[in-house]
């Protein structure tokens, strides 16, 4: 049943002169306080329509290079409070 549903939807084809890839980088860089901040103002945290494969592969590196510095961050502030002495 959902699959005739699907069938149906329809999107706009990605445009060539939409965001691209350091735009997709960028945006995927600040998706987690993009996120944050679309809670209270209205702020998208991805561009449509945009070129396509080239934004979304930027998107995505963008928000695991975002994810691995937050990570590195709270792992040194973790450690910090553990190796402290008392």
């Amino acid at each position: 049943m959902s699959g005739l549903l699907t069938g149906c939807a329809s999107q706009p084809a990605g445009s060539s002169s939409g965001p691209r890839f350091l735009m997709g980088f960028v945006h995927g860089f600040v998706a987690l306080p993009a996120l944050l901040a679309s809670l209270f103002l209205p702020v998208r945290i991805y561009a449509f329509p945009n070129s396509g494969f080239g934004y979304e592969s930027g998107f995505v590196l963008g928000f695991g290079f975002s994810n691995v510095l937050l990570l590195l961050s709270l792992i040194a502030r973790i450690g910090g409070y553990l190796v402290r002495k008392s």
